[in-house]
């Protein structure tokens, strides 16, 4: 603990720096993930929408605490950086797919791609335990498989028309035992733990500080409370603010792949940037001007265009 904190008191601006990037992205995926938690609930009766919403900020919470201890681990073992980089990347190309008109199964294909290299090239690491390996394979091996089957043999349904009837069985299925409310709130739940895996990857992308990680995740859980509504007026008035997120995302996830190459070629020009502070503080400002760049020239010179409200919205 004392040389993380030395770390963070040598290198002060960088820190700061670091950590006022974790407070944006927590707070814009914050605004994505209660705008979907949002759409979860609106089933509900009217007078129960407020109650699930706020044990959906509790879960929020707990499981962003829970991410932090798990930051830890994915700090010191080496394959889960670059597997958390593939997972960034996955968000960005979910997000992408349509834009690109890759579709779900270019989607898909993609993954299945980058999976695949990544465990065999984890299999090159000779430290690696035999045992931690196969299961390793195992367990890529069965998601690759699921992957294979819905590129092959998908109806023809869109991703999110698939996750809502999946989302409308879960709901019938467990509705009938232990009534709608509850139900919903377990499917919340799950939810706020897929989002709390978002953040903590991208945290760690930006610094292997894990108290720096802290610090910035937990003005963040609080900033989710109190700055989320603020977010969501600026992403209604610069609509590309979500995509800069999912640039955002996407530069993330090449930074932790990139650890792949640091792990086996260490004392190459590359590797000993990336484990530098300079590689910190050059992410660091790269993501604040994805963010604010536009938004300055939109303001200034409406490049891009702001987004008009109409009344309709407003209502």
């Amino acid at each position: 603990m004392q040389h993380l904190i030395q770390d963070i008191l040598d290198h002060p601006l960088p820190s700061l720096a670091i950590i006022g990037n974790l407070i944006i992205i927590e707070s814009l995926l914050s605004v994505d993930n209660a705008a979907v938690l949002a759409t979860m609930v609106m089933d509900l009766p009217e007078k129960d929408r407020s109650k699930a919403l706020k044990y959906g900020i509790w879960g929020a919470y707990i499981f962003r605490g829970i991410a932090m201890l798990f930051a830890a681990i994915l700090i010191r073992i080496w394959w889960l950086k670059p597997l958390g980089g593939l997972y960034l990347l996955w968000l960005a190309v979910d997000h992408y797919k349509d834009s690109w008109k890759i579709g779900d199964k270019g989607s898909a294909l993609f993954k299945v791609l980058t999976l695949a290299g990544l465990v065999v090239a984890i299999r090159f690491d000779e430290t690696l335990n035999a045992t931690l390996f196969g299961v390793i394979c195992a367990v890529s091996g069965i998601y690759i498989i699921y992957l294979l089957y819905t590129i092959f043999s998908r109806p023809k349904e869109n991703h999110d028309e698939a996750l809502k009837k999946a989302e409308g069985r879960f709901l019938k299925y467990f509705s009938g035992k232990i009534g709608p409310f509850w139900s919903t709130i377990i499917l919340v739940e799950i939810m706020d733990l897929a989002f709390s895996i978002d953040n903590v990857f991208a945290a760690v992308a930006f610094t292997p500080n894990i108290l720096l990680v802290c610090i910035g995740v937990f003005i963040g859980i609080l900033a989710m409370r109190f700055v989320a509504q603020s977010f969501v007026k600026l992403m209604e008035k610069f609509h590309f603010l979500e995509t800069a997120a999912f640039i955002v995302i996407a530069i993330l996830g090449v930074k932790l792949a990139l650890s792949l190459y640091e792990h086996f070629h260490e004392s190459t020009p590359l590797s000993v940037f990336l484990a530098s502070h300079k590689a910190d503080v050059v992410t660091s400002l790269l993501t604040v001007g994805i963010f604010f760049i536009p938004m300055i020239t939109s303001i200034l010179f409406n490049f891009p265009k702001k987004h008009k409200v109409t009344e309709d919205e407003s209502n």
